[in-house]
């Protein structure tokens, strides 16, 4: 170096970069145990319908998707939907984003990553829309995959509506879409929580295990019909809301208050997180 060369002076803060996240979770036994499982689901669904016998002879009027799961391709899919759409996709949403922080923790590589640096909040909210666009893409996957052996198994039939009539298959593709954004919206009070239990707790299955917990707790709660309509209040009370999109005609208003319902407890449980982790004492 001359004299005349400028000094430059490291930067202060070095951002982390989304891909790299993105590559670093994927790089995770844990990550692609999860994505592989909802991948090849459909067909673990799929075997044991064979295993289970051939369809009833007569599903004419029946209500039960269940019984219409082998109707269409289409149906197929929506069953498959039906079956993850409550506590799996809960148990996924909790594995992924309970593994935020405390997964650093666990491995020792948080202090290393907080002395870069990289600033606090940013390091959990990229880890967080890592760990949202992981769910959103294994969710997906699961519904692409549970169609294409729907339709390789049963042909290209649109959903049966249960009691109502079949849809065409453009139209059921459009639902199922509708379907799985929906359950991945009823999943953000999960997302909530997961991020809060990451930075509070040192293991990531401490973390994923209590929104498991809460999610259970939440489910007999809404059960108990002398809470009445204080029962909005909890966070899996539209965890069914997805199965609008499965019924004729087709009721919105329980879609836009899991919605509702979603955002204001991922923003509150979102910002107990930020603040708790902006303050935290990390010693490892």
């Amino acid at each position: 170096m001359t004299a005349f060369e400028p000094v430059t002076a490291p930067s202060p803060l070095r951002p982390l970069r989304f891909r790299v996240e993105l590559a670093r979770q994927l790089s995770q036994w844990r990550v692609r145990i999860v994505l592989t499982l909802l991948a090849v689901l459909p067909v673990i669904v799929r075997v044991a319908l064979l295993v289970g016998g051939p369809p009833p002879s007569s599903t004419a009027g029946s209500t039960d998707l269940t019984t219409l799961a082998q109707a269409t391709g289409g149906t197929f899919a929506a069953f498959v939907l039906v079956l993850t759409g409550g506590f799996l996709a809960t148990l996924v949403a909790a594995l992924l984003f309970g593994d935020l922080i405390a997964g650093e923790a666990s491995r020792s590589t948080l202090k290393y990553l907080l002395t870069v640096p990289v600033p606090r909040l940013r390091l959990l909210g990229v880890k967080a829309a890592v760990a949202a666009v992981l769910l959103v893409a294994g969710l997906t996957a699961l519904m692409v995959v549970a169609l294409l052996v729907g339709v390789l198994s049963y042909g290209p039939g649109g959903i049966q509506v249960p009691g109502g009539p079949r849809l065409g298959l453009g139209d059921s593709v459009l639902r199922l879409l509708a379907t799985t954004a929906t359950a991945a919206v009823g999943l953000l009070w999960a997302a909530g929580l997961g991020a809060l239990l990451t930075v509070v707790a040192d293991s990531p299955l401490a973390a994923a295990g209590g929104v498991v917990l809460a999610s259970i707790l939440s489910r007999i709660l809404d059960q108990i019909p002398a809470l009445g309509d204080a029962r909005v209040v909890l966070p899996t009370h539209f965890s069914t809301a997805y199965r609008a999109f499965l019924e004729q005609p087709v009721d919105l208003a329980p879609v836009a208050s899991s919605l509702l319902n979603g955002l204001v407890w991922a923003i509150v449980l979102g910002a107990a997180a930020a603040w708790w982790f902006d303050r935290k004492d990390v010693k490892g």
